[in-house]
């Protein structure tokens, strides 16, 4: 139970709510670029994963069901969007401080993401992979086109 717990709590470092905490935290604090490219991310990492997933479904490991093209697309493990959205988190910010230190951190917390969604049985490891490495390059899209 407690592990269960701690999975969820590490995938949520790659949730929706974080990026929205982060975004209006860095516009209040006159970071607005930041808030910016951090958004155009969320963005972009959402319209590669509908992109993908409309073009090639990977079943879940745990058979998620659906009923129609949205649900498919939720049911679809390939890439990993928790993945690519904690990726996505990590370069921004990391590009935005240039702190080797908080870019470790940043990196852990992406991978701990990509790990959590294995455990938890919702993604395969190459699901994750990829998710990464496109949460990456989405991300260092994301700051020069903002």
């Amino acid at each position: 139970m407690f592990k269960d717990e701690v999975w969820q709590d590490i995938k949520g470092l790659s949730g929706v709510p974080i990026f929205v905490v982060v975004i209006i935290f860095s516009f209040l604090v006159g970071m607005q670029q930041l808030a910016l490219q951090l958004l155009c991310g969320l963005i972009l990492a959402y319209v590669v994963t509908v992109i993908i997933r409309f073009v090639y479904f990977k079943r879940r490991p745990d058979k998620q069901a659906y009923k129609n093209i949205i649900e498919k697309i939720d049911a679809s493990s390939f890439p990993s969007l928790h993945a690519m959205r904690a990726a996505v988190l990590a370069t921004i910010l990391s590009l935005a401080f240039n702190n080797s230190l908080l870019t470790v951190l940043f990196a852990l917390c992406a991978i701990g993401v990509a790990v959590s969604r294995v455990m938890t049985k919702r993604h395969y490891m190459s699901d994750v992979i990829v998710g990464l490495i496109l949460g990456v390059i989405v991300g260092w899209l994301a700051t020069f086109i903002s």
